[in-house]
């Protein structure tokens, strides 16, 4: 089966699955177009495939729109993503703790019959706790907590001495649906954890600010009538974004894998 393409971004994860698209053949995946805010500013790269205008975009059928690109872009585009007949891979997840544009894509994707798809991307054990909930999911409980690189650029910045070392500053401690639209660009991954299990609201969260790491640690603790389980991870910043996981871009490599792939792996 061969598939087509589109990716909203052209970013370190943007670029990252594009090359990895054009190197291996073997996915049998084929990049249309890609869809950026300034097109000026990738002209010195000379891909034919990048595009400022919606559009152009949607000129070629695709199967599936990848958005690296942003929560805005959710907002701007997500619909016509789904209007124009592509599914829609989100990566962005914080954006859909806004309730009206959830509501809005959910209606569209049912009628245009097309699917939404978050990716696993910086969190793992998804496929546990997905699982989990389809019987009686009592408590989630989350932790997110990165270097003190991580949070500037956020409203932790204009709230904490982000410049004084400390191990276990506490920015947040609430529900996902009030963490992350604080810092939306920091914990996309405690959306993703909340629409697995038992939602915005009851899913916990605790973000942490410790200077005294290079990475992300991040943490999931669930009980239920499954049982109880605790996941940790400790992943490498991007390098090019140190508030994303490196993780993120092969995250994604897997998902696109598995959308051709006849042999597939916890999905």
């Amino acid at each position: 089966m061969n598939i087509n393409v589109g990716i909203f971004g052209f970013g370190a994860i943007g670029q990252y699955i594009y090359n990895h698209i054009l190197r291996n053949k073997n996915l049998n995946i084929t990049c249309k177009k890609v869809l950026v805010r300034n097109i000026r500013k990738y002209n010195s790269l000379n891909i034919q495939e990048i595009t400022d205008d919606i559009e152009v975009f949607f000129l070629d059928n695709l199967d599936y729109v990848i958005e690296c690109a942003g929560h805005q872009s959710v907002f701007d585009h997500g619909e016509t993503v789904l209007k124009k007949g592509s599914n829609f891979i989100i990566t962005s997840i914080g954006s859909l703790t806004n309730e009206t544009l959830l509501n809005k894509l959910d209606q569209t994707s049912r009628k245009y019959k097309k699917q939404i798809i978050i990716p696993s991307a910086g969190i793992g054990s998804l496929d546990i706790l997905s699982a989990a909930s389809q019987g009686e999911l009592k408590e989630v409980e989350m932790i997110v907590r990165k270097s003190s690189g991580s949070w500037y650029g956020t409203i932790a910045e204009k709230d904490f001495n982000l410049k004084k070392p400390n191990n276990d500053l506490l920015l947040f401690d609430g529900s996902v649906k009030d963490g992350a639209k604080l810092y939306p660009q920091n914990v996309n991954i405690s959306a993703a954890v909340a629409f697995a299990g038992v939602g915005l609201e009851k899913t916990k969260l605790k973000i942490i600010s410790d200077s005294s790491i290079n990475s992300h640690i991040i943490s999931i603790k669930a009980k239920g009538d499954f049982g109880e389980y605790f996941f940790e991870e400790n992943v490498v910043p991007s390098p090019e974004n140190e508030k994303t996981g490196k993780i993120v871009s092969l995250a994604l490599i897997k998902t696109l894998k598995n959308l051709t792939s006849n042999f597939i792996i916890g999905n």
